[in-house]
C-alpha cells in the first residue's frame, strides 16, 4: 500500500486537508477542546512555546464551529494522582486547571468535563455525554498534547466506531494542537509521529 511505501512526511502533507473542504453537518458535530488549560498552554510542565502558538488556531476552530456542540475536557488532578507515577505533576492546582482566557467566551453553552487520566474516552462524565448525544457523528479535536491525550482519544473513537460498525468522522486539526519539548522529547517530531499514526488509523488530519 502507498501509505507504507513512501515518506511519512510526504504522505502526511499530501493527505492533510482544509477543514472547509470537509462536509460536516454543524448540528451533528462536536468541537473537542482537549486540555486547553493554563497547565498545558501557559504555565506548567507540559506547556511550551509550541502549544502557546496554537491558541489563535484554537480560537478559529471554535469560531468556525460556533453553531456546533462544544466540549472542554481537561486534566484536573490532585497531588495523589496515580498518573504522577508515570508523568510529572501537572494540572493539580486551580490555576493550571483553568481554561485559557482566550477561550473563556466559548465556555457559554459548552459541556465541561474534568478528567484524571490522559484519555478522556474512559472518563465517566464523558461516557455519559456520549449516551446523551447519540446523533453526534463528527468529532473535531484540537488542544494538547498531540502524542498523548489527542492521539489516545482519537484512536479510541475510531476503534469504538470500527468495533460497532458506526460511521464517525474523527478530525484532528494539526495546526490547532502540538506537543511539549524537553531534552528527551522533541515536540515537533512527536507531533508529526502522532499525526501520521492517527492518519493510518482512519483519522482525518485537517488544518484550519
Amino acid at each position: 500500500m502507498a501509505l507504507f511505501s513512501r515518506s511519512a512526511d510526504k504522505i502526511l502533507d499530501e493527505m492533510t486537508v482544509n477543514i472547509r473542504k470537509v462536509p460536516l453537518d454543524p448540528a451533528r458535530t462536536v468541537v473537542v477542546n482537549l486540555n486547553t488549560v493554563n497547565g498545558y498552554f501557559k504555565d506548567g510542565y507540559f506547556s511550551s512555546p509550541q502549544t502557546t502558538a496554537k491558541i489563535p488556531r484554537l480560537i478559529q476552530m471554535n469560531e468556525y464551529f460556533l453553531h456546533s456542540r462544544r466540549l472542554f475536557i481537561y486534566d484536573a488532578h490532585d497531588f495523589q494522582s496515580v498518573e504522577f507515577k508515570t508523568f510529572p505533576e501537572h494540572c493539580a492546582t486551580k490555576e493550571e486547571q483553568t481554561v485559557i482566557e482566550e477561550l473563556e467566551r466559548f465556555l457559554s453553552g459548552a459541556t465541561v468535563i474534568q478528567k484524571n487520566g490522559t484519555n478522556p474516552f474512559f472518563c465517566p462524565d464523558y461516557l455519559r455525554w456520549v449516551a446523551e448525544n447519540k446523533n453526534v457523528v463528527n468529532y473535531v479535536i484540537g488542544g494538547g498534547m498531540t502524542d498523548l491525550s489527542v492521539m489516545q482519544y482519537a484512536l479510541s473513537l475510531k476503534a469504538y466506531a470500527n468495533q460497532n460498525d458506526k460511521k464517525l468522522n474523527v478530525v484532528v486539526l494539526e495546526n490547532a494542537t502540538h506537543s511539549f519539548t524537553t531534552e528527551a522529547h522533541d515536540g515537533n517530531v512527536m507531533h508529526r509521529f502522532a499525526l501520521y499514526n492517527m492518519m493510518l488509523n482512519g483519522v482525518i488530519i485537517a488544518e484550519i
